[in-house]
């Protein structure tokens, strides 16, 4: 009997031994210079990459849940001339977007990014993933240079809500926002059929209120926007919409005590201010300030509970002081009490807003203490207070010293300190680097000249600094140069005729991305007036300045009151918002995010260069356009 069973698990043992099937493998998959350990990746799985590069990598990735993504650093390091990073993939992903930087300049993997769809533990590709993929192109993509299609997600979206219906509650709202802007007719339609089916629910949301209030601010319906308003804040009066209007009211409402209570309103049902809240207390503790109440001030400061926040305030209002030369000594404990909330920060980087990774936040934390540094080093040596001075102002410092107003003050203080020869050494990098004005140069110049009173080099010196800043920044200007596809666009200018790109072919032609509620638009002002005076008669080159983001029944009288009290002879021309949205017709074609954004098209009607933002000098604004322009004309 023992034999017996013996054998039979003798042969049990082979038979379930026969049947067992090798562990099926992972295969890697490659995408561009990406190389992910595991073509199939699922939620929860760990994954390895390597990237094959030698450069320096900065790198993050987006995990997609729905229509939301959220930052997570990749910590690559170099090995045998490739980068390798491992991640783990959390569990409510379904989609990933991994963002590579290589010395500064993003890997777009020709513009079709690194975007890879999660899978199940059956290897079907999770449902939503394709609209969470072409979503994130579309919206995001302008920041990273991928392409996104607003036809191609439209259909995808179509597509996965026909065959998953469970995906409409993340995916509808965005499919007829969309479809209204692709086809009015078809998109008011479901848009109605939408608000109707909610209209019928016996319990509603308040974000599908906001949905519906959204929607029917997109056909332009006043009255029914308003009445879903007040349905949605008579069942929360608490919630979202109601914040929303305290906000509207606060920022309409000039009496002082009134906006107080409309803040007390808002904090008794928000423990937790938020960036509404924060804002509005902000605020109120500005205006104590101005009126030398302070104790309301420091009252109305103590409640801003965004350390962040509270720092900018002390910040900008102890600058204010330190450029006025008033109350001293208050706007140096202001100042220091911004570092040290930052610092505080600082000690803790898991505490982070959700739209930043770790690193992005540490950076952000150190360009504000920075920032603030510079702030305290000045308000110190406007005391008088010269060494303490320099020390703060060698911790603010940017090594690559792209800051001139604070290559400037530094400059200053090492000469109020007779420190010649660091006076010397700082300007001549300046100076190298092109960050350096006429006073640094005169500085550099006595510096030198105390030092070797016989030389008579000084001015060549300067001369041969200057070139070599030139040729650098001529290479870099270069290594940002693009070949890409300008869109055509038609627009009126300020005397009401059509301006078209096709007309311009042949030209180099500058479009200058502004609004006149743009303050660093505004402030590059000057320095394009005088690339326009220097251009104006050179037949190969068109400045066009498309005044965009800019709203109201008024804006082209406002735009061209504007224009003529500043007498600018700029070429203006009017973007177009896009009917039922809150875009811009060529701002959208040429994927603009921020102003001042300026465009630069070749001869051959490709866009050659972007260059986003305004340093604060002016004299560089017209250096870089030079450059850029000589480059197209070369």
């Amino acid at each position: 009997m023992k034999k017996i069973t013996l054998y039979s698990f003798l042969m049990l043992l082979m038979f379930f031994s026969c049947k067992q099937e090798p562990e099926k493998q992972a295969q890697p998959r490659t995408i561009g210079q990406l190389t992910i350990s595991n073509e199939h990746p699922k939620p929860s799985d760990h994954l390895d990459l390597t990237y094959n590069n030698d450069k320096d990598v900065e790198a993050f990735y987006y995990y997609m849940v729905g229509t939301k993504k959220y930052p997570v650093d990749i910590d690559f390091s170099k090995t045998d001339g490739q980068q390798k990073a491992a991640i783990k993939i959390p569990d409510s992903a379904i989609a990933l977007a991994f963002i590579i930087k290589v010395d500064d300049k993003i890997d777009d993997n020709n513009k079709k990014g690194y975007l890879l769809p999660l899978y199940t533990n059956d290897d079907v590709q999770i449902s939503g993933s394709n609209s969470a993929i072409s979503y994130f192109a579309l919206r995001n993509g302008g920041n990273y240079n991928i392409v996104g299609d607003e036809n191609a997600t439209l259909s995808t979206i179509k597509t996965e809500l026909e065959a998953h219906p469970e995906l409409k509650e993340n995916w509808e709202v965005p499919y007829l926002e969309l479809l209204f802007k692709n086809n009015k007719e078809e998109g008011k339609k479901l848009i109605e059929d939408y608000a109707a089916a909610i209209g019928k629910k016996t319990e509603v949301s308040e974000k599908e209120y906001a949905s519906v209030m959204q929607f029917y601010r997109m056909l332009k319906n006043k009255i029914k926007e308003d009445s879903v308003k007040q349905i949605a804040l008579a069942k929360f009066p608490k919630g979202t919409t109601a914040n929303f209007e305290l906000i509207d009211q606060f920022q309409k409402e000039g009496d002082l005590t009134k906006k107080v209570a409309i803040f007390k309103t808002y904090a008794e049902s928000n423990p937790k201010l938020g960036n509404l809240g924060n804002y509005m207390a902000s605020a109120l503790a500005r205006t104590y300030y101005q009126q030398k109440d302070m104790d309301n001030f420091d009252k109305y400061l103590s409640k801003v509970d965004e350390k962040s926040n509270r720092a900018s305030v002390l910040n900008n209002l102890a600058w204010s002081m330190a450029e006025s030369g008033e109350n001293l000594d208050q706007a140096e404990k202001m100042s220091k009490t911004s570092l040290e909330l930052i610092t505080s920060l600082q000690q803790n980087l898991d505490d982070k807003p959700e739209f930043y990774t770790k690193n992005q936040y540490d950076k952000n934390l150190k360009s504000s203490y920075n920032m603030y540094a510079d702030t305290y080093a000045f308000i110190l040596f406007k005391q008088g207070k010269v060494k303490e001075a320099i020390a703060y102002q060698e911790k603010a410092h940017d090594p690559k010293a792209r800051d001139l107003a604070a290559n400037e003050r530094y400059i200053d203080y090492l000469i109020a300190d007779n420190q010649t020869e660091a006076v010397k050494e700082k300007a001549e990098n300046f100076i190298k680097l092109g960050y350096a004005n006429n006073k640094i140069k005169e500085a550099y110049k006595t510096a030198y000249l105390q030092q070797n009173p016989s030389a008579t080099d000084a001015e060549e010196n300067i001369v041969a600094f200057e070139k070599e800043a030139y040729a650098a920044q001529v290479a870099e200007v270069k290594s940002t140069m693009m070949d890409e596809e300008a869109p055509l666009f038609t627009l009126k200018d300020m005397k009401g005729n059509d301006v078209s790109l096709a007309s311009l072919k042949g030209k180099i032609v500058i479009l200058d991305f502004w609004a006149t509620w743009c303050g660093p638009c505004i402030a590059s002002f000057p320095g394009m007036q005088e690339v326009v005076t220097k251009y104006k008669n050179d037949d190969k080159v068109t400045l066009l300045f498309v005044d965009t983001f800019e709203r109201g029944p008024n804006r082209e009288k406002m735009v061209e009151d504007f224009i003529k009290e500043n007498k600018y002879t700029f070429e203006v021309l009017y973007d177009k918002e896009i009917e039922g949205s809150n875009s811009f017709e060529v701002a959208g074609k040429y994927n603009i995010e921020g102003i001042p954004t300026k465009v630069i098209i070749g001869t051959d009607g490709r866009m050659k260069f972007i260059s986003v933002g305004y340093s604060g000098s002016n004299e560089k604004l017209i250096k870089e356009m030079d450059i850029m322009i000589n480059i197209l004309k070369s």
